[in-house]
C-alpha cells in the first residue's frame, strides 16, 4: 500500500517453519469425480439444507443491481452416505459461462461475540478442461441479501477494477462491511505488458505499457513495488482472506502507457497516453494449493474439507481471530485427519460497522464464472450459528477377568468367537443452538455378530418406546464384502436433541465370528453417521484382523502399571512391556512358549518367553527399541503360542513416544503503524495480542527452550530497515535479535502429560518481541522472518 511520508506502515513479521502456509496433506487417495453430477452422487454426508433447516433459512435473490442475468446459486440434492438426506449449495455449474451466484443466511446468525465454527466440504472443479474459473468465497457481511459486487476476479465479493484503469480504488464497489475467505481457482496474475509500438522497440520508455489492447486482471499480483518489474505473481490456486470493502486491501500501481478514454462525442473508447492504474489484492493468510487441475489441491475433481473457526476478542475493542484449516477430514470417510494446511488471521470487528449492541452478521457464499467455468459446490456438516458436534466409536474385547477392557486399535488381531462390545458416543460440544433431531446410522464390521444393544440418554430417567433397547433384528447384511452391516437407530423415537455438553451412547454387544481357518480374515474400518437437522458427525470403528479361535489353554495379559509406556521420541530410552503368557497345563515351561509381538501393525521377530523372562514363571519383559517407535502413539500387540499347539488371544497396549514442537499460532507478528520522528530511536509495540504454542508430550522432567534468530526486515524491493527486533524478558533485560546469536525466548519443564504452552502469554507492552526503529529509518512497509528453534534435553 502507499505509505504517507513520515509514517512507517504496519510491519508484518513472518513466523518461519510453523505450518502457516501450505504443507498440503495428500488427498490423492480420495475419490475423483470428473463431473458435477458424479460429485453430488458421491458426496460426503452433510446437513440436509433443503429439509433439515427452516425453509426460509437461506435467501437466494434472483436478481441484483450489480449483475446481469439470474442468480445461479441453488440448493441441490446430494447422495447421503448415511441413507438419510443430504444437499449442497451450488454456486456455479461447469459449462455455464459468465454466471454469478450468491446465497445468504436470511437472518444474521454469525455471532462475533462468541466462538463460531463453519465446517464444510467444497468441490471446485471443471469438466473436461484444465481451464477453470473463477472460484467462490465464504463471506461474513453486515448488509442485505442482495449483496454482490461483480464477476471475474471479484468473485462476487471483492471490488471491481475500473475498466479504463483510472485511479479508482476497487473497495468502493466491493461488498461493504465484510470479511471474505476466497477459494481462487483462476490466478489473475497479469502484469501489464509492453506494447509493440515505437517506444518499446527502441527501449524501455515511459510509453511501453499497453492498456488499450489488453486488460490485465491483476488481483493475484503480489508486492507493493513502484513498477511491474518489482512485482511477482501468485500463479497457483489458493485460499486467502481480507476485508473486501477496505481500501488498504488493494494496492495500486501507476504506470505511464497507452490506454483508453471515453469519447465525449460517441461514448466509445479512444486511445490516448496517460498514467494508468492497476490494483492487486492483499492476500492475508495465504495458502498455496498448487496448480489448477489434478496436480493441485482445489480444482482436482475431489471433495475437500475446510473448518473455519472464529475466536472473539478477549478485551473490549480488541480483535478476534479466524483460523481456517484445509483438508482436515477424509472425504471418503468423513473422519478427521491431521492437517498442517492452515492459517490464522486477525478479525477487526470495526470493519463490519456494527451498530450499538449488535454482535451478529450475515454469512453466505458468492462466486462467478467467466470465459472459463466450473462446478462450485458446498456441503455443510456444521453450520455457523448452529450446533458444534462430535462422535466417536470404540471396540473392546474381554480380558481374562471377563471385563471389556481390551480396546481394539487399527491393525490389531482379534480371535474368532471373542466377545465384543461396540460403543458409539455422540455429543454436542458447543455452538449457539441445540443439536436437533439426531438419529444414528451405524455401519458394523462384516463379521461381528450383534446380539443385543442399548441406548444411554443424557436424562437417565428417560425411556423411549423400545425401553432404550436397540432393535438388532433390523441389521441389514453387507451388500458386498467389506461394505459392513447397516443399522438405523432411531434416538428418542423421532430424533434426539442435545443441549449444552450433553452426550448419548449406543452400545452393541456380540461376538466376532470364527471365520478364520487356514488364514486370517481382514475386517475393514467402518464409518457411522449421526445426522441431525442442523449438524452431522461421523465415527469410525477400527480395522482389525480375525485370527483362528483361541484355545483357552493359553492366556495372556499385560501389566501396564509396571511397563514403561512413555519415552521421548529420538532418545536413547527404550520402552518395555511387562506381561504374562500363562498355560493351564503346568508342565509347559517358559521355553515351550513363544511370544509374537506386533508394533503399529508390523510383525516383529518372535521371542521365546525364556529369552525375555523376568525370572518368574510365565512372566516376561519385552524391550522396544526407541527407533522402532514413531512420534506420538504406537500400538503394541502380543499373542502367544506353545509347543502343544495352543494360541492365546491378542492383547494390546499403547506406547507413547513424546515430542516437543510448535503448535498453533495466531499468525503473523504485526507491529503498530508508527509515525517516524527522524530524531531518535523509537520502540514499536505489537499491534495485537500474539500467540505461539509449544506442544509438549515428553516424559516428566524433560526440559525445552525456544530460541529466535532473524536477518532483519526489509521492503519488497530489498530496502533494509534501519532498526532491529528486540526481546525484553520479564526481568527487563533486552536483547537485540540477529542472525548470529540465538537468545532463549521461552523455556519449560515437562510434567509428563500432554501440555500446550503459549510462549507469549505473559508478554506486556514493555516485554516480549518488539521493534526498535533508528533515526535513519524511511517510510515503507517492511517484513521479515523469525527463525524459531528448539533446544531440549532428550531423556
Amino acid at each position: 500500500m502507499k505509505i504517507k511520508q513520515g509514517v512507517l506502515g504496519a510491519v508484518a513479521l513472518t513466523v518461519a517453519g510453523l505450518g502457516l502456509w501450505s504443507v498440503r496433506p495428500a488427498s490423492a487417495n480420495s475419490t475423483v469425480f470428473s463431473t458435477g453430477t458424479a460429485a453430488l452422487a458421491g458426496a460426503p454426508q452433510g446437513v440436509d439444507l433443503q429439509n433439515g433447516l427452516d425453509a426460509n433459512y437461506f435467501t437466494i435473490d434472483k436478481t441484483v443491481d450489480t449483475a446481469t442475468g439470474d442468480n445461479s446459486a441453488a440448493l441441490v440434492s446430494a447422495h447421503s452416505p448415511a441413507g438419510t438426506g443430504n444437499s449442497a449449495i451450488q454456486i456455479s455449474k461447469a459449462g455455464v459461462q459468465n454466471s454469478w451466484g450468491a446465497i445468504w443466511s436470511t437472518d444474521q446468525t454469525f455471532d462475533l461475540s462468541k466462538p463460531e465454527t463453519a465446517s464444510m466440504w467444497i468441490y471446485a472443479s471443471g469438466e473436461g478442461t484444465s481451464n477453470v474459473g473463477d472460484g467462490m468465497a465464504f463471506v461474513l457481511q453486515n448488509g442485505t441479501t442482495d449483496a454482490y459486487s461483480g464477476s471475474g476476479q471479484s468473485m462476487g465479493v471483492w471490488g471491481v477494477a475500473d475498466s479504463l484503469f483510472a485511479n479508482v480504488n476497487p473497495a468502493s464497489s466491493a461488498i461493504q462491511n465484510s470479511w471474505a475467505l476466497e477459494f481462487d481457482t483462476y490466478p489473475n496474475d497479469d502484469i501489464p505488458k509492453r506494447g509493440t509500438y515505437l517506444g518499446s522497440l527502441i527501449g524501455w520508455t515511459s510509453s511501453s505499457y499497453d492498456f488499450f489492447n489488453s486488460s490485465p486482471s491483476s488481483y493475484d499480483v503480489s508486492g507493493p513495488g513502484d513498477s511491474p518489474s518489482d512485482q511477482s505473481q501468485i500463479t497457483d490456486t489458493h485460499i486467502a482472506s481480507n476485508y473486501p470493502g477496505a481500501t488498504d486491501t488493494y494496492t495500486g500501481t501507476s504506470v505511464y502507457g497507452n490506454g483508453a478514454e471515453l469519447s465525449p462525442l460517441t461514448g466509445n473508447k479512444i486511445a490516448h497516453k496517460d498514467y494508468f492504474y492497476y490494483y492487486n489484492l492483499q492476500h492475508e493468510g495465504l495458502l498455496d494449493e498448487g496448480a489448477t487441475g489434478g496436480n493441485g489441491n482445489i480444482s482436482d475433481h475431489r471433495w475437500h474439507h475446510i473448518t473455519v473457526s472464529y475466536t472473539p476478542p478477549t478485551t473490549s475493542g480488541g480483535k478476534g481471530s479466524m483460523t481456517y484449516t484445509y483438508n482436515d477430514k477424509n472425504p471418503d470417510t468423513g473422519l478427521p485427519q491431521k492437517s498442517t494446511d492452515y492459517a490464522t488471521v486477525p478479525i477487526d470487528l470495526s470493519k463490519f460497522n456494527l451498530s450499538a449492541d449488535q454482535t451478529k452478521v450475515r454469512w453466505g457464499f458468492t462466486g462467478s464464472t467467466g470465459t472459463y467455468s466450473e462446478n462450485n459446490l458446498v456441503i455443510f456438516d456444521q453450520i455457523p450459528g448452529e450446533a458444534q458436534t462430535a462422535a466417536s466409536a470404540t471396540m473392546q474385547t474381554k480380558d481374562n477377568a471377563g471385563d471389556y477392557t481390551n480396546t481394539v486399535s487399527d491393525g490389531d488381531s482379534v480371535s474368532g468367537d471373542s466377545d465384543v462390545k461396540l460403543t458409539y458416543t455422540l455429543e454436542r460440544t458447543g455452538g449457539d443452538e441445540d443439536w436437533k433431531a439426531v438419529n444414528g446410522d451405524l455401519t458394523i464390521p462384516d463379521d461381528v455378530e450383534v446380539t443385543s444393544g442399548a441406548i444411554s440418554y443424557p436424562d437417565a430417567d428417560y425411556t423411549d418406546s423400545n425401553d432404550n433397547k436397540v432393535d438388532v433384528s433390523k441389521i441389514v447384511a453387507p451388500t458386498t464384502s467389506g461394505a459392513g452391516q447397516t443399522l438405523s437407530v432411531p434416538l428418542a423415537d423421532s430424533g434426539l436433541t442435545l443441549s449444552g455438553t450433553q452426550k448419548a451412547t449406543i452400545t452393541l454387544y456380540g461376538k466376532v465370528k470364527d471365520v478364520a481357518s487356514s488364514s486370517d480374515v481382514s475386517e475393514a474400518a467402518q464409518t457411522s453417521y449421526f445426522v441431525g437437522s442442523n449438524a452431522t458427525s461421523t465415527a469410525k470403528t477400527p480395522s482389525f484382523t480375525i485370527t483362528k479361535k483361541v484355545n483357552p489353554a493359553l492366556s495372556m495379559a499385560l501389566d501396564e502399571d509396571d511397563s514403561t509406556l512413555k519415552v521421548n521420541a529420538g532418545s536413547t530410552q527404550d520402552a518395555a512391556i511387562i506381561g504374562a503368557a500363562v498355560a493351564s497345563d503346568s508342565t509347559i515351561a517358559n521355553k515351550d512358549i513363544t511370544i509374537h509381538p506386533t508394533i503399529n501393525g508390523v510383525e516383529q521377530d518372535a521371542k521365546s518367553l525364556d529369552d525375555i523372562t523376568t525370572g518368574v514363571k510365565y512372566n516376561f519383559n519385552y524391550p522396544i527399541s526407541n527407533d522402532l517407535l514413531k512420534a506420538g502413539d504406537n500400538t503394541v500387540s502380543f499373542y502367544a503360542t506353545d509347543t502343544a499347539g495352543d494360541k492365546s488371544a491378542t492383547v494390546s497396549t499403547m506406547v507413547t513416544a513424546g515430542t516437543v514442537g510448535f503448535g498453533h499460532t495466531s499468525g503473523n507478528l504485526v507491529f503498530e503503524p508508527t509515525t517516524l520522528t527522524g530524531s531518535s530511536s523509537q520502540i514499536v509495540d505489537r499491534e495485537e495480542t500474539w500467540s505461539l504454542d509449544v506442544d509438549d508430550s515428553q516424559v516428566k522432567d524433560s526440559t525445552w527452550a525456544v530460541t529466535a534468530k532473524t536477518t532483519g526486515m526489509s521492503t519488497a524491493t530489498g530496502t533494509a530497515l534501519d532498526g532491529s527486533l528486540i526481546y525484553t524478558d520479564a526481568a527487563g533485560t533486552t536483547t537485540t535479535l540477529n542472525n548470529r546469536d540465538s537468545p532463549v525466548i521461552a523455556s519449560g519443564t515437562s510434567d509428563g502429560t500432554d501440555t500446550s504452552t503459549n510462549i507469549a502469554a505473559d508478554w506486556t507492552t514493555t516485554t516480549g518481541i518488539r521493534l526498535k526503529i533508528n533515526s535513519g529509518a524511511t517510510a515503507g512497509a517492511y517484513s521479515g522472518t523469525i527463525d524459531w528453534s528448539f533446544v531440549n534435553s532428550v531423556k
